[in-house]
């Protein structure tokens, strides 16, 4: 019994310790705070995720820009859904999101890697052409 428990707190002890309980929370946590602060704040946070993208500001700038510019035309966010989850390897997986606006929706591609323990952003896409890439039925 005292095993079970130690392996549970243990458990618990590591998500806290990395924050993330697997790679759906970097998506998550990036809308929450695009609706909460806006799409600078929400790239910022992505690209934290990333040591080496972090440390390119001229490409975080150019998303940024090119986000907000987007944005901008698209009117008030409504909401996030996930469209398919691509898993390639067990440290390497694709996420689609549409993400909801008055005005059309926009996909968001969100491509992540986990060399070790912590999941990370390795590339991020985003483009109005919603249903590109998917089988029509």
């Amino acid at each position: 019994m005292k095993q079970i428990l130690f392996f549970i707190g243990f458990l618990l002890i590591g998500n806290v310790v990395y924050g993330q309980t697997g790679c759906d929370s970097i998506p998550e946590k990036f809308f929450r705070i695009f609706h909460q602060k806006g799409s600078d704040a929400a790239i910022d946070y992505i690209y934290s995720t990333n040591r080496f993208m972090k440390a390119n500001i001229q490409a975080n700038i150019k998303v940024k820009t090119e986000l907000k510019k987007i944005v901008s035309l698209l009117g008030k966010y409504n909401g996030h859904e996930l469209m398919e989850k691509k898993i390639v390897s067990n440290s390497y997986i694709q996420l689609y999101y549409l993400a909801k606006f008055d005005r059309q929706p926009l996909k968001f591609i969100f491509v992540l890697y986990k060399p070790v323990n912590v999941w990370q952003l390795q590339k991020l896409k985003f483009d109005d052409k919603v249903a590109v890439g998917f089988n029509e039925k």
